[in-house]
């Protein structure tokens, strides 16, 4: 009888509590020491400065230019792909790593979606993943409607990076 109710109140309870929130980390990143380093040679520097600037707020991992003391981690980089579907691109690369932003879609985007598919490239960066479409991380990364971190992308940041 024990059982039977312990059993009962543990099926309860996982019917009426809210559903655990997953991870979303790629496995690999662009962080150096908790910092990102990044080289700068796009033509979209708002977008690349709004990317930066707010996952920088969140703290934790510092993302600044590099200098002559440093190592770049990253390299912001234009491409004008018209066979491709992608408006932006980060790839792990021996040396510094790669962000690419497609100019033959960036260049049709208002400020807000360029700042989007950055942010979202700098998400990648930061080793998240793709999550829930009402998050930045979405998989597509215009159609969230949002160019900043939302909840969830804040919660894997903070995971990821305690």
């Amino acid at each position: 009888m024990h059982r039977k109710i312990v059993v009962a109140a543990v099926a309860l309870a996982m019917l009426i509590a809210p559903l655990s929130a997953f991870a979303h980390f790629l496995g690999n990143d662009s962080v150096d020491g908790r910092e990102i380093r990044w080289e700068d040679y796009t033509a979209y520097d708002d977008a690349r400065g709004h990317a930066n600037s707010t996952w920088d707020a969140l703290g934790r991992v510092n993302i600044a230019p590099d200098s002559a003391t440093t190592i770049a981690d990253l390299e912001w980089r234009d491409a004008s792909r018209s066979d491709v579907s992608w408006d932006g691109m980060w790839s792990a690369r021996t040396g510094a790593d790669l962000i690419q932003l497609n100019s033959y879609y960036l260049r049709n985007y208002t400020t807000f979606k360029r700042r989007a598919v950055a942010a979202h490239e700098q998400g990648h960066a930061l080793g998240l993943a793709h999550s829930y479409s009402n998050q930045l991380m979405n998989s597509c990364s215009t159609c969230s409607g949002y160019n900043t971190p939302q909840s969830h992308d804040r919660s894997d940041y903070y995971s990821l990076w305690p």
